[in-house]
């Protein structure tokens, strides 16, 4: 990727404005993006978005006008948008598909897809924030990106775990297959995991004991992370046990666990922090995000609170009601109206496919202000999420894209059975209650 021409056009600006997108990914490019310019003591505002409607644009651009800024940079977003940006001095750097149409003179786009490469807005903001200075400090940001995207391991973001491995600021260990490896108790993140066949915590817990795991840890319950090496090996071995007891798998219980070596306990675990970040997005909580990005963290309990409150009310009507969606034989579609927050969709759909069906793909559908929300994603990977959803969304006067296994977009109000016929008949799938 040539940023020669990006870099010449931020070296010669001094008031610059970032848009980004409201998801971990955007997030963290937007921090990126703000420390490495604020270093090279350009003036920075950032404005965190959801989607690049025309209004938003518009607004953007009003504001553009108003502060007398040099420069847009848009990060995690822009490239679907092109025929839709105003003629001003505009940095892309992007990772999704881009609109089919000539780039204007006023935009230079870095974007990985025009050259078959995969990485995450992240990864872009830290190559580009790398050609400007040293920010070596910075690849912690691209490399929770690259998690809050699923890409970790994907193209050219594995190039970035590597380096951030040989600067030691990345510890790869490899660790049971479950979430909140550092700051959930134990019995909670082994109850959540799929890992036992065991009903409730009380059960979890008992089942610890017989370990001789002592999970008292200084007057705190013990995270994973707070075994010794000896305990780790128990509990490795009891679980292995009890899935074989279970006729159930015994090997595909370890992951790796991403450890930022410098971040505070709080955010060390680049999975956590993701999550972090994708809750502070979705609830808007922009400035709080960018705070907490900052070091600040006094909100984090509060808002994960909340988070955790949205997101559990609205799993549990979906799962309450998830016989009563239309589906097909691998297609759930998830019409939720107004019962689930449109910020939230994307997530209900993540959790549901990877926890809750066996459908390959699932689609989730929310009112938004204005229209209908759209996130879909796939376990298919000969199917192009990307293309259908673009391809449907059109037909019916919307917008859609994203990536292959991930997609969303936007349409009216009232074409949701319409979508989701199209979107059946572009899999030559038969509709089914």
């Amino acid at each position: 990727m040539d940023f020669s021409k990006a870099i010449e056009m931020t070296k010669n600006s001094n008031k610059i404005l970032i848009v980004s997108h409201y998801d971990c990914d955007g997030l963290c490019s937007a921090k990126i993006l703000s420390t490495a310019l604020k270093k090279e003591n350009k003036e920075i505002t950032i404005r965190i978005a959801k989607e690049l409607s025309k209004n938003i644009i518009e607004n953007i651009e009003e504001e553009f006008e108003k502060e007398n800024f040099d420069l847009m940079i848009f990060s995690d977003l822009g490239s679907s948008n092109l025929g839709l940006l105003p003629n001003k001095n505009i940095i892309i750097l992007d990772h999704h598909m881009p609109e089919k149409i000539e780039i204007p003179e006023n935009i230079v786009q870095i974007n990985p897809i025009v050259e078959n490469k995969e990485l995450c807005g992240a990864g872009v903001c830290y190559l580009f924030a790398s050609k400007i200075n040293n920010n070596q400090e910075l690849i912690d940001y691209a490399i929770v990106g690259a998690i809050g995207d699923n890409q970790i391991e994907i193209g050219e973001n594995r190039k970035i775990v590597l380096e951030a491995e040989k600067i030691k600021r990345l510890k790869i260990e490899k660790g049971l297959k479950l979430f909140g490896h550092l700051n959930r108790p134990l019995h909670y993140s082994l109850t959540n995991s799929k890992l036992l066949p065991l009903k409730d915590c009380s059960e979890v817990v008992q089942f610890i004991s017989d370990l001789k795991i002592n999970l008292n840890h200084s007057g705190k319950i013990k995270s994973y992370y707070d075994l010794s090496k000896e305990e780790k090996e128990r509990l490795f071995l009891g679980i292995i046990k009890e899935r074989i007891r279970n006729n159930l798998d015994p090997t595909n219980i370890f992951s790796d666990i991403y450890l930022l070596t410098k971040q505070p306990r709080e955010l060390m675990d680049a999975l956590e922090f993701s999550t972090i970040l994708n809750a502070f997005g979705r609830l808007e909580k922009f400035d709080e995000a960018l705070k907490l990005l900052d070091g600040n963290l006094e909100k984090l309990e509060e808002v994960m609170a909340i988070y955790k409150r949205k997101l559990a009310t609205y799993l549990s009507w979906t799962t309450e009601n998830i016989n009563n969606f239309q589906q097909t034989k691998n297609i759930l579609f998830i019409n939720a109206g107004e019962k689930i927050d449109e910020n939230m969709i994307g997530t209900i759909t993540s959790i549901i496919i990877n926890s809750c069906t066996n459908k390959k793909i699932v689609v989730g559908l929310a009112y938004a202000a204005d229209g209908v929300k759209i996130s879909a994603r796939s376990r298919m990977p000969e199917t192009d999420l990307n293309e259908i959803m673009n391809k449907v969304c059109e037909k019916l006067g919307g917008k859609g894209g994203g990536h292959k296994e991930a997609a969303g977009g936007k349409i009216e109000k009232g074409k949701e059975e319409k979508f989701i016929k199209l979107f059946a008949e572009e899999l030559k799938e038969t509709i089914f209650n």
